[in-house]
């Protein structure tokens, strides 16, 4: 090479795994189908072509031109906000095209009739996904906040009745007052424990700063709950809680029980202590010891190094420990309807009772929207905060 002239770039692709995830999501609907029609709820859907209308037909050019942008974004030296915003337009634009296609495919005047995206338009989704998060990764953003944006576009195109002909928004709409109820069952148990959580985790780790026989015991504690499988943790708890709401009627009457929500609660919160326990304390030591000395020799007491030195440069790493403990909080709630909790999970499962996939998909979408809303929240909040990223 000679003096002065431009070192060369890197050599292919500089985002290699968008390219054949862009390929996936071109060519699955074109083998596997994208839409699939049954006459009714009982029958299995058989895969069915897309109608030729020009609403449909503009929304199947516009997803394949967004997968050709992300195609051609793989190839840029540099990872910027073009292939996340690709392939969120390619979702959206797939669903419009699955939307559309199912409206104009089905039989006029087969009211029983059901229409659902097929093999070929989940497996585009499920690569689109992928190539939002990735590119989101390599560039440095927060995955969550792009799939979010995208499911909340998806909620517009229903919002404006492109979707009312698929089976899922038809079972919705059927369920939509028991939705609301499942979902804000599912909100407070999330909530419930991870306050609760919180409540333990955070005092416990402020004593243990200083006090290795207390962090060890803390910790450990806190560990060995994990290896419990969280089944066998709600089905522990059951015993003691009822023996408990026998000998304390006012237990009982505040909705302390065996069965119910409390034992949810009380298992999911001990599942978050040691993430938030570990969070904590990592985020109190971000502070060096020499910067504490140093504070303490200004004047400051321990409490107020704490308050005024320790939390405020360690509360990026906290929230980092905040974030993990919610999704997982809001995961673990699913669980919850099996000792009678209520929440998403009793329509998950009531689903896969019946063998509906479209009822499994109604407990399963919400619980995916919450837990990118709450990841992609805090994680905003922690880059704004003191010592963030």
């Amino acid at each position: 090479m000679r003096a002065g002239e431009p070192a060369p770039g890197p050599p292919g692709p500089a985002l290699p795994a968008l390219a054949p995830l862009a390929l996936a999501a071109g060519l699955a609907p074109l083998l596997l189908g994208w839409i699939a029609v049954a006459p009714n709820r009982l029958l299995s859907p058989r895969p069915a072509a897309l109608a030729e209308t020009g609403p449909v037909l503009l929304a199947w050019a516009l997803f394949h031109a967004a997968l050709l942008a992300l195609l051609l974004a793989a190839w840029r030296p540099r990872p910027n906000w073009l292939p996340e915003g690709a392939a969120v337009l390619a979702i959206l634009a797939l669903a419009a095209t699955v939307g559309l296609g199912t409206a104009a495919g089905l039989p006029p005047g087969a009211a029983a009739a059901r229409a659902a995206p097929a093999a070929g338009a989940w497996v585009a989704l499920l690569a689109l996904a992928l190539a939002t998060a990735a590119a989101s990764a390599l560039r440095g953003g927060t995955p969550a906040i792009p799939l979010l944006a995208a499911l909340l576009g998806i909620g517009a195109l229903g919002a404006a009745g492109l979707l009312d002909s698929l089976s899922l928004v038809r079972e919705a709409q059927g369920r939509a007052a028991d939705l609301r109820a499942a979902l804000a069952g599912h909100l407070a148990l999330s909530a419930a424990a991870l306050l609760l959580a919180l409540l333990a985790a955070l005092p416990l780790a402020a004593l243990s700063l200083s006090r290795p026989r207390l962090e060890a015991a803390f910790l450990g504690a806190a560990s060995g709950i994990q290896v419990i499988p969280s089944i066998a943790l709600f089905g522990l708890l059951i015993a003691p809680l009822a023996a408990l709401a026998s000998a304390f009627p006012g237990l009982r009457a505040a909705g302390l029980g065996g069965i119910g929500p409390a034992p949810a609660v009380i298992g999911i919160a001990a599942y978050l202590v040691l993430p938030l326990g570990r969070g904590v304390l990592s985020g109190l030591r971000v502070a060096s010891a020499d910067l504490v000395e140093a504070a303490r020799g200004q004047g400051l007491s321990p409490g107020q190094a704490l308050w005024q030195l320790r939390l405020p440069l360690g509360a990026g790493v906290m929230l980092g420990a905040l974030r993990l403990a919610a999704v997982q909080a809001i995961g673990l709630a699913t669980l919850a309807a099996l000792v009678g909790g209520g929440g998403l999970g009793a329509v998950v499962f009531q689903g896969i009772g019946q063998l509906a996939s479209d009822l499994i998909l109604l407990g399963v979408l919400p619980i995916l929207a919450l837990s990118l809303a709450a990841d992609a929240g805090i994680a905003l909040l922690a880059r704004v905060a003191p010592g963030g990223s």
